[in-house]
């Protein structure tokens, strides 16, 4: 597993099924999520960019865009678009 986004040493729970291991979307949320619930990031802070995050687990934006809103539908950050996204207060 990567480390998290700034370098926290956080245990991120495992995926529950077999078929989730392999989906990168949800190890770039379990990874921001572990990130947020630590206190690496805080409300108001930006999250890692698409850009960055494409880099970091080789994915396509739209992968990161699948995690960015599993996090946002959890109401963990806050996503505009044309704006970085940001962890909700």
């Amino acid at each position: 597993m990567p480390d998290l986004p700034f370098g926290s040493e956080v245990d991120t729970p495992q995926p529950s099924a077999p078929d989730e291991a392999g989906s990168p979307y949800l190890r770039i949320a379990a990874d921001l999520r572990a990130a947020i619930t630590c206190g690496a990031l805080n409300g108001g802070d930006h999250l890692p960019t698409v850009e960055s995050l494409r880099g970091r687990y080789q994915v396509s934006a739209g992968t990161v865009a699948r995690a960015f809103a599993l996090l946002k539908n959890d109401g963990l950050i806050r996503v505009s678009r044309g704006k970085r996204a940001t962890v909700e207060p």
